[in-house]
């Protein structure tokens, strides 16, 4: 019974150390329909794989299962997003419905892969005596991080034996080393950065949170090698028109940026410089013309490494993260605004009829002082279509302060306009913007019409409070139908408009030439039951036009140039 005892002894020190090789690569798609590659999801991302080689109507591994199921639990509770284990069937009967009973029966959370998931061709080289003699199953296969080293046929002399030769295995491959740190300069941990690790003959790349380790890359450890972290998701996460407002500041030397870190966010087009090109770059984000920042490589975040210097022998760096745009560290902040400092744009509902062109106006329910603001108007895509934004009242207000070719795809228009200084003075009631849209269908324009939270919808005071914007959707004036006369029609110099009103309130009354430019306009205040008010062009006109009555077609009018 002793030489028995050393035999089987001798057998696993020699299978274990004699056979580290690097496993071969495989592709299995496991019962539960998930694709997975060895090395691009577990080796690659410096995790510890343990296989179990068996089949469902196995005793032993019946009899191992529960021991299994405790050890996956613990390794990955003590190790967590290092461990991975997984069942791979060597019998053909073995299918996605046998094995997931199988897991089910045995109470196993771990992923398993039947015949029908590619687990004959995964076991085929462990069984054919390349890594040593295979002698049956279960057999437990542990693959180091990184490398793919085999270890090969973990077996003790009962179940729970063999459960903690794998935990010790694990243990060596997983030793507890100090991390290096991935963090904001607010000490928050960064999540999802890739990190690269190049070396003359070996790179790898895995992601990682708020930390990372290469300690356990063996190929590195007596090599020159470089550490590159990486991070490109969200890239308006964090950014907003507000910080284009602190860039122009900087430029103009109103407000100079101080924080280093300020200074790495507000190079957009990672040029080393800022200039007015990165306020171009980040309106471009903001309206949706580009997703990213293309001169920073595909890159949302830049790293710093804290402090400058270069790793060896296994050793890591610690990396600052700073988000690209973010000056004012609003990323790792609360976005929420004090209900106090929320304000309306009002806008007057009007009812739709397919064809018509309409003006609509957006209007400030409170007074501002306005150096800028964003927001994304949604729509109806099969039945609304914005052809012009105006601003008679914020400067340089133009086509470059929105983008229009989104609203066919995306279904939003998103707009962002700022100034650095001499901030536009805002009345309660004054127009912020004016919409040229087209109704595709017939309808209400409030259920065609509001806002997206595509970007945040702000205006940034002179003050450097923040406003949330919201619309506020007031009811128009309803007309009679069929209630519109015009005259004199021919006319000179004037055109009176009759309409019937059911209600007191204030219409708007327009006149448009054939190619739908509005050529005047005025408010009036109406009446219940029949009122009169006079449109007078401030030139003289010639030609035949269209005049309207809160979007409502009164008639044509000819006017024959005189005064």
């Amino acid at each position: 019974m002793k030489k028995t005892y050393l035999l089987s002894l001798a057998l696993f020190f020699l299978q274990t150390t004699l056979f580290a090789a690097p496993a071969p690569d495989f592709t299995v798609t496991t019962s539960d329909g998930q694709t997975r590659k060895l090395y691009q999801d577990y080796v690659n991302q410096q995790k510890v794989v343990v296989l179990e080689i068996f089949f469902t109507t196995c005793p032993p591994c019946s009899a191992h299962a529960p021991h299994f199921q405790t050890l996956y639990q613990n390794m990955q509770a003590t190790y967590p997003g290092k461990v991975e284990f997984m069942l791979l069937s060597e019998l053909s009967a073995d299918t996605d419905p046998v094995v997931n009973a199988y897991l089910a029966a045995k109470s196993l959370t771990m992923p398993a892969a039947g015949s029908s998931g590619g687990s004959l061709a995964a076991v085929q080289p462990y069984k054919s005596g390349n890594f040593g003699l295979f002698l049956g199953t279960p057999t437990f296969i542990v693959i180091a991080p990184g490398t793919g080293e085999v270890f090969f046929d973990i077996r003790g002399f009962s179940a729970q034996q063999t459960m903690g030769l794998i935990s010790q295995k694990i243990s060596e491959l997983l030793p507890v080393t100090e991390d290096c740190f991935l963090k904001s300069y607010f000490e928050n941990p960064v999540s999802d950065v890739q990190i690269t690790v190049d070396a003359p003959a070996f790179d790898t790349t895995f992601t990682a949170s708020g930390s990372y380790s290469v300690s356990d890359i063996a190929e590195i450890q007596s090599a020159s090698y470089t550490i590159t972290p990486f991070k490109g998701d969200n890239p308006l996460l964090g950014f907003s028109t507000f910080d284009m407002i602190l860039m122009a500041k900087h430029i103009l030397g109103i407000t100079p940026l101080t924080e280093p870190w300020q200074l790495i966010a507000a190079d957009l087009n990672c040029s080393g410089a800022i200039t007015t090109s990165d306020i171009v770059e980040g309106r471009k984000l903001i309206l949706g013309i580009n997703n990213g920042f293309p001169g920073c490589g595909g890159a949302s975040w830049r790293f710093v490494a804290d402090p400058a210097e270069s790793p060896a022998n296994g050793s890591c760096v610690n990396f600052r993260g700073v988000k690209l745009g973010d000056l004012n560290g609003n990323y790792f902040t609360s976005n929420d605004i004090d209900e106090r400092n929320r304000s309306a744009l009002r806008i007057e509902d009007l009812r739709l009829q397919r064809g018509q062109t309409y003006r609509v106006p957006i209007r400030t329910r409170s007074a501002f002082r306005l150096l800028g603001f964003q927001l994304s108007l949604g729509l109806h895509q099969e039945a609304l279509r914005i052809h012009r934004i105006e601003s008679q009242t914020l400067r340089d207000f133009d086509r470059e302060n929105y983008n229009l070719d989104l609203q066919r795809t995306e279904g939003y228009v998103p707009i962002s306009w700022s100034v650095a200084d001499n901030p536009v003075e805002l009345r309660a009631d004054d127009v912020l913007l004016a919409l040229e849209v087209e109704a595709l269908q017939s309808g209400l324009l409030s259920d065609l019409l509001g806002l997206r939270q595509h970007i945040r919808a702000e205006a940034y005071e002179a003050s450097g409070e923040i406003r949330e914007l919201e619309l506020e959707w007031t009811q128009k004036l309803t007309l009679l139908p069929t209630s519109f006369s015009l005259s004199p029609n021919p006319a000179s110099n004037l055109v009176s408009v009759t309409f019937n009103a059911e209600r007191e309130g204030d219409v708007l009354l327009q006149m448009l030439d054939l190619q739908g430019k509005v050529v005047l306009e005025k408010t009036h205040p109406a009446t219940p039951g029949w009122n009169q008010a006079e449109l007078i062009p401030d030139i003289p006109l010639s030609g035949l036009y269209v005049v309207k009555v809160n979007g409502n077609s009164a008639g044509k009018v000819m006017f024959n140039g005189k005064r």
